[in-house]
């Protein structure tokens, strides 16, 4: 007997075997690898649809030194004994804020970095799969708050130039929550509204992109650090001096 597929489904089978035989090939990458062998990543955030982006970039150098950079503020990590600010129109200055501030700001711009890397990866499951074409590739994610689910459209790219950029789009939040009753200790509609106010905006969108090149040796020890601020409270004048007084091998 013969059977005659109709138009719209014969159509439909045509496009769904071309693009699955022009599929390009995907590789899997795991995320923590990616930023363990990077010379540089770079991590944009933006609040809402439509907001203005944020950027944040460290670079990586031989002998672990760090450069963490913010619009125009720096912070240089030598070692883990020796760390400098560079905080301009801070108020108050950098030089004036006692050593405990000067050190939980570094530690800060250090977590900021790490921190985001995190929340992609957490996401994901740590690995994502790039095309070898440089085509983007997008799967949906999700994150459990107290009371739902946060969904995300997460897409992964080879970049032209070897970077891998990964971006997160928060599309929803489902919140599973009901009305509390008289006498409830748990669950309370003000909990409700607190967790869900330290949620961000569907739109809020966050970007990590690994660099892996070029690679960069160490730090000049000639650097000057005039206008750098010391978390340890030292006076070095440059790189170099830096690292002896601070025990950086």
């Amino acid at each position: 007997m013969n059977y005659i597929l109709p138009r719209a489904t014969l159509l439909a089978s045509i496009i769904a075997a071309s693009c699955t035989a022009h599929a390009a090939p995907v590789r899997t990458v795991v995320l923590d690898k990616a930023a363990d062998q990077a010379t540089s990543i770079e991590i944009r955030h933006a609040k809402g649809a439509g907001a203005a982006s944020d950027l944040f970039t460290t670079h990586y150098y031989t002998g672990g030194a760090m450069l963490m950079a913010w619009g125009n503020q720096s912070v240089l990590l030598l070692c883990k004994k020796s760390a400098y600010l560079k905080l301009p129109g801070m108020k108050p200055a950098a030089s004036e804020l006692p050593l405990e501030k000067r050190q939980m700001i570094g530690y800060e711009a250090m977590m900021a970095g790490y921190g985001s890397l995190a929340s992609i990866s957490g996401l994901v499951d740590g690995k994502i799969e790039v095309a070898d074409d440089g085509s983007e590739v997008r799967r949906q994610a999700e994150r459990s708050w107290a009371y739902g689910v946060e969904r995300y459209d997460v897409i992964s790219q080879r970049m032209p130039n070897g970077a891998l950029r990964v971006r997160a789009l928060k599309t929803a939040t489902v919140n599973n929550a009901k009305p509390s009753k008289p006498g409830d200790t748990f669950s309370t509609d003000d909990d409700q509204a607190a967790r869900l106010s330290e949620l961000g905006a569907v739109g809020a969108w966050t970007e990590v992109t690994i660099h892996d090149t070029p690679r960069r040796g160490e730090i000049n020890a000639a650097f000057p650090l005039k206008d750098w601020v010391s978390v340890t409270g030292d006076h070095a004048a440059t790189v170099g001096e830096a690292r002896r007084i601070n025990g950086c091998e």
